[in-house]
């Protein structure tokens, strides 16, 4: 959640009756569920006579939009038949979105009506609001902020699976550690990580793949990161690839595989070469640090403080800040000591330079249409034989 949260969602309902609470994030999973909390507390609050209604505020064409708001100014309008209390939830609102059709004149002036009837309900009437997903250049939701009991600004998922700044997926590491042992299911290190990489713009998702891979595993069984890379698909921007996790770990069987996997889907290399290399330019650095004798690596990575260790000392020999492939110490230390650094152990600093110059004649043969051909004999000269 945003600083711009009056309340967390867990907080005492103080203003019923007339208790207005709106919940609005990109995360429909979160959104969700914050907004399912504010709807059972208004119900205890507002007593067992009270009557709760749930609006669908969903819409997939433009012309959707009239029937749900006449459906929802009604409802305001409607008092018990008996005096008692009454809870609204508009729920699933998907018109504050980067949507065409959220964008036209006839849904935001509906959009405009059903926030001015939620403003002027009777004292009687408790609505809570949620929308997802929610385009944050829109300012219809946040003018009412200040009249609002509470107000709940979900942030977006970070734009990259590790970034320093990622508070959801810190959230969603929580959950699905937690989830994964109520199914019974044991995980190697690292799994939660590359799990929330591949699919966590969604919280929903993360836990639908924490079931398939407790599934997967058995009873008693241990999820590893293999199994979420074979089950687990890429979802959003993500940008992991099979066969680079392959190639860290030296596993020639799983890289044929995995190049399988990547040219049934895709025709290009170039984008897998964009991520080698990347990937490539860190384990350099990397390998250069262990040589000198500055890190200690294993294949389990790098033990804990030897990257903030180092960071300290070379940190300004490699330049600026700013999040770069060519600053190993701009990365998340977690990223670098956990998931990076194990490679490391495995290849000598001439075998990955020899890789990354082998990337650069990849690019020159996908020219000529080579694209498949060339990368899987870089795979085959880079782990059929151990130098």
């Amino acid at each position: 959640m945003t600083k711009d949260c009056q309340k967390g969602a867990g907080s005492e309902i103080s203003g019923v009756p007339g208790f207005l609470a709106i919940v609005a994030g990109k995360d429909e999973f979160l959104v969700d569920r914050d907004a399912r909390v504010y709807f059972e507390q208004a119900k205890k609050a507002s007593g067992p006579d009270a009557e709760a209604e749930i609006i669908s505020g969903a819409m997939i064409r433009v012309e959707d939009a009239r029937p749900v708001e006449l459906q929802f100014v009604d409802s305001v309008k409607t008092l018990s038949m008996f005096g008692g209390k009454r809870i609204i939830w508009l729920r699933n609102l998907n018109w504050v979105s980067d949507s065409v059709q959220s964008k036209s004149l006839d849904v935001k002036e509906s959009l405009a009506r059903v926030l001015a009837a939620a403003t002027e309900a009777p004292a009687e009437i408790s609505i809570i609001i949620s929308a997802s997903p929610y385009d944050g250049r829109r300012k219809d939701l946040s003018a009412l902020k200040d009249v609002a009991d509470e107000f709940v600004l979900h942030s977006p998922a970070a734009k990259s699976a590790f970034s320093k700044d990622d508070a959801q997926g810190e959230m969603q590491l929580a959950l699905a550690a937690e989830h994964l042992r109520s199914l019974g299911a044991k995980f190697d290190r690292g799994v939660l990580e590359m799990l929330v990489g591949r699919v966590g713009q969604s919280t929903r998702l993360v836990l639908v793949e924490c079931e398939k891979l407790a599934a997967y595993a058995g009873p008693g069984g241990t999820i590893r990161e293999a199994d979420v890379l074979l089950l687990v698909p890429p979802f959003g921007e993500g940008d992991f690839f099979e066969p680079i996790e392959a190639l860290s770990a030296r596993d020639l069987k799983w890289g044929m595989e995995s190049l399988d996997r990547y040219f049934f889907n895709e025709d290009s290399s170039r984008p897998l070469l964009a991520a080698l290399q990347n990937r490539l330019r860190l384990l350099i650095q990397i390998r250069c640090l262990v040589d000198s004798g500055d890190f200690r690596v294993s294949e389990a990575g790098l033990a804990k403080g030897q990257f903030e260790t180092a960071s300290s000392r070379h940190g300004p020999t490699f330049g600026s800040a700013a999040k770069s492939s060519a600053n190993l110490f701009s990365q998340n230390p977690w990223y670098i000591s956990n998931k990076v650094a194990p490679a490391a152990a495995r290849f000598s600093l001439g075998e990955l330079v020899d890789l990354q110059l082998a990337c650069a004649d990849c690019f020159d043969a996908s020219n000529r249409g080579l694209d498949e051909p060339s990368v899987r004999a870089m795979f085959l000269r880079a782990l059929a034989v151990k130098r």
